[in-house]
C-alpha cells in the first residue's frame, strides 16, 4: 500500500496554546501534562518554553489527507496515519547522527521522546481543522509514568535508550546483563483499516519485518523482538520493535 508522505507544516506565530486553538501549536515549545490529557485524542495543552520543568514537546507537525480524515476523527485509520507519519519527523527532530545505518525512521525514539500523537478537539475537526501534533514525552526508566525533564529533545540523539527487561517486558536500566534495547522499530499492517491481528501472529510478523529490516547489513543479527498488546494497537501505534546488533 502506498502510504501519502507526510507534508510539515510550518511554525506557527509564538503564544500560548490553549485547548481550542485552531493553529497546530508550536514546533519546539513544551508542555505539561497529566496522565489524563495524554490518553485524548485532542490536543488540550499549554505550550511554554523548554527551559521550564516539563513531560512533554512538540516535535512537529503534518497535515491528514482527505482520504484519510474522511474515515473519521475517532478512527483508527486516523490514529495509524498519524503514528506512521509523525515517527519519521520525530526521528529527525532528536537525530544527530549525519549516516545512518538503517532507514532513519526506522529508528526506535528515546525515552526521553516517546511519540504520541494528537488531534485538534472535536469542534475544531469538525469546522475542518486536519493537523496532527507529533508530541515527545519524557518517560521515566520503567516507563511507567511521565518524568519532568528540562531543556529541548532537539538534537539530543538517541539517547536516553529503550531497554526492557525480558521476563516481564517492562522498562529497565540498560546496564542489566539481560536487558533488551529496542534499537528499530517495524510497521505492520499493509491497511490503516487492518484490525489487531492477536500476539501470536504480531509476533511473527515482527520477526519477518525485523529480518528484511537488517537483512541487507550482514554484519547484524536480530537478536530479539516485541510486540505492544491490543491497547497500543487502538492508540495507532501499530510498530512492531527489533533489537538488532552487531
Amino acid at each position: 500500500m502506498k502510504i501519502p508522505p507526510a507534508v510539515v507544516i510550518g511554525l506557527v506565530a509564538a503564544g500560548m496554546a490553549g485547548p481550542a486553538q485552531a493553529a497546530p501549536p508550536p514546533v519546539g515549545s513544551c508542555l505539561n501534562y497529566t496522565a489524563d490529557q495524554w490518553v485524548q485524542t485532542g490536543f488540550s495543552a499549554t505550550t511554554f518554553d523548554c527551559t521550564t520543568p516539563h513531560n512533554g514537546e512538540v516535535m512537529g507537525t503534518v497535515q491528514v489527507p482527505a482520504e484519510i480524515a474522511a474515515k473519521g476523527y475517532f478512527s483508527g485509520a486516523v490514529k495509524a496515519w498519524s503514528f506512521r507519519a509523525c515517527q519519521g519527523i520525530a526521528v529527525s527532530y532528536v537525530w544527530t547522527k549525519p549516516k545512518p545505518k538503517f532507514p532513519r525512521a526506522s529508528y526506535t525514539l528515546p525515552r526521553s521522546a516517546r511519540l504520541n500523537v494528537q488531534l485538534p478537539v472535536p469542534d475544531l475537526w469538525n469546522a475542518g481543522e486536519r493537523w496532527v501534533t507529533c508530541l515527545g514525552q519524557s518517560r521515566n526508566v520503567k516507563l511507567s509514568s511521565a518524568q519532568a525533564r528540562t531543556g529541548s529533545v532537539r538534537g539530543a540523539g538517541l539517547k536516553p535508550y529503550v531497554c526492557l527487561n525480558p521476563r516481564g517486558w517492562r522498562g529497565t536500566k540498560c546496564t542489566k546483563h539481560d536487558a533488551v534495547r529496542l534499537t528499530n522499530q517495524v510497521w505492520i499492517p499493509d491497511s490503516y483499516t487492518t484490525s489487531y491481528p492477536g500476539t501470536k501472529r504480531m509476533l511473527k510478523k515482527t520477526q519477518k519485518a525485523c529480518m528484511k529490516l537488517k537483512k541487507p547489513r550482514k554484519r547484524y543479527s536480530l537478536r530479539t523482538w516485541y510486540v505492544p498488546g491490543l491497547a497500543a494497537w487502538e492508540r495507532g501505534n501499530r510498530y512492531g520493535f527489533c533489537e538488532i546488533v552487531k
